[in-house]
């Protein structure tokens, strides 16, 4: 299974260019330029509520505050502080004297990918290091199942939906949960994890797992971002240099009761049948762990919609074809997470599940072309059917033209049977 976080490159900052970019801005403003106005207004305190150039006149350190504050940085001094870490950590790294953050103590990172991998290696980390990826945002969560019931289930919806043979997925997931069993044996285990549902839904599970046997390591940290200065959109850790990771390790902070217990909650609800405790969970905004809700609430927007019967990646997909009529899956996959998934947490292969299920329905909403029918699956072009033009101008109903069997966690989605559906306009699931 590819991993989902190497669509977009990481920015790195200058700080020659921020100040230029400081200059511009405050020429612009004083040319009366629209845009700068709305900067301003946006991320300026003193400039929010103005609504003319002669209501503020701002100075080049009120530019400078602006220019930090788009970057995700409170302050111009903050600015220049991270630029000169980021600087300074390139430097170790190419002289190769870099600090071995972690070898105070016997150290294990655990992450739901390998992205991170050999750049923390690069960056001087020296700890063991845990890829712990089962993917819970696709397929069933059994509930209070034993353990080896629940791997056998979510090995078969592996080897099935993503194409390896059932006994490497049995001994991926084998290795993977025993390793984190044993992990409260180490000084010190250190969570990276991002925003999005992919990690947000393991990180739950890590966080219920060290709840359940209440057996934890002296140090248990996390590290939980949404942002990261200078990347205009960020997807996740994998976008980041070795030595962006190093300043990453200056935010880490040990992990509370009350995210244990967040966590705990979370994986019960996700396994649940019925939706309604996560939207409750949803609806707290998770003050404990803030990027969970977002994650969770588009974990449930995978539902079948009540508007069309799709989930939200088909409806995206199906969008995106309309616009472009045909294309290539490759280019699809780079356009849906670029520009269009509000959220993106999917890998390509994961991806191409999704299309297969489409392509393989009883009334298929897309088609591949009859001449890249023999490429490899990343290189077929696809393009809209009859019944995928019907979708996207809301004609007709996906699950009353096409029959369902699918899962959203432990929610089983069954035709001919009431089903929970996502309510955009309630913003909440509901029975139908």
């Amino acid at each position: 299974m590819s991993n989902p976080r190497q669509p977009l490159k990481e920015e790195r900052l200058s700080l020659e260019q921020q100040k230029k970019r400081a200059k511009d801005l405050l020429f612009e403003y004083r040319a009366d330029q629209e845009l700068a106005l709305k900067r301003f207004q946006q991320y300026h305190p003193k400039a929010f509520q103005i609504r003319d150039f002669a209501a503020f006149q701002p100075q080049l350190s009120d530019a400078q505050l602006v220019i930090a504050r788009e970057n995700g940085l409170p302050s111009w001094v903050k600015l220049k502080e991270h630029i000169q870490r980021i600087t300074q950590a390139s430097e170790d790294i190419s002289r190769g004297v870099m600090t071995a953050f972690d070898a105070d103590l016997k150290t294990l990172h655990l992450r739901c990918g390998s992205d991170i991998q050999n750049k923390l290696a690069i960056a001087g980390f020296c700890g063991d290091f845990l890829e712990f990826a089962d993917p819970y945002c696709q397929g069933p969560i059994p509930p209070n199942s034993n353990l080896s019931q629940f791997l056998n289930t979510r090995a078969a919806f592996i080897s099935e939906a993503y194409g390896v043979t059932l006994k490497d997925a049995q001994n991926r997931l084998e290795r993977e949960y025993s390793q984190l069993c044993i992990s409260h044996q180490y000084e010190r285990v250190m969570l990276w994890f991002e925003h999005d549902p992919y990690d947000q839904l393991v990180l739950a599970h890590v966080l219920h797992h060290f709840w359940k046997i209440q057996s934890f390591p002296k140090h248990l940290e996390l590290i939980c971002i949404d942002s990261f200065p200078g990347v205009e959109r960020f997807v996740g850790l994998g976008q980041l240099s070795s030595e962006a990771l190093c300043t990453l390790w200056e935010r880490r902070h040990p992990i509370t009761r009350q995210q244990l217990q967040l966590g705990d909650r979370v994986w019960k609800a996700l396994s649940a049948e019925s939706p309604q405790v996560l939207i409750q969970i949803v609806n707290t905004g998770t003050p404990e762990i803030p990027p969970m809700a977002k994650a969770l609430r588009r974990h449930l927007q995978e539902l079948p919609w009540v508007k069309n019967g799709l989930s939200l990646t088909q409806q995206l997909t199906l969008s995106i074809l309309a616009d472009k009529e045909t294309m290539r899956v490759d280019k699809l996959f780079g356009t849906l997470v670029a520009e269009k998934e509000p959220l993106p947490y999917l890998g390509d292969t994961m991806y191409w599940y999704v299309l297969t299920q489409m392509l393989q329905s009883k009334r298929p909403p897309l088609e591949i072309t009859t001449e890249s029918l023999e490429e490899p699956w990343y290189k077929r072009v696809l393009q809209l059917t009859k019944t995928g033009h019907a979708l996207v101008q809301g004609e007709v109903n996906w699950l009353e033209i096409n029959s369902s069997d699918r899962w959203v966690g432990g929610i089983r989605l069954t035709s001919g049977q009431p089903v929970w559906m996502w309510d955009d306009l309630r913003n909440q699931p509901i029975l139908q």
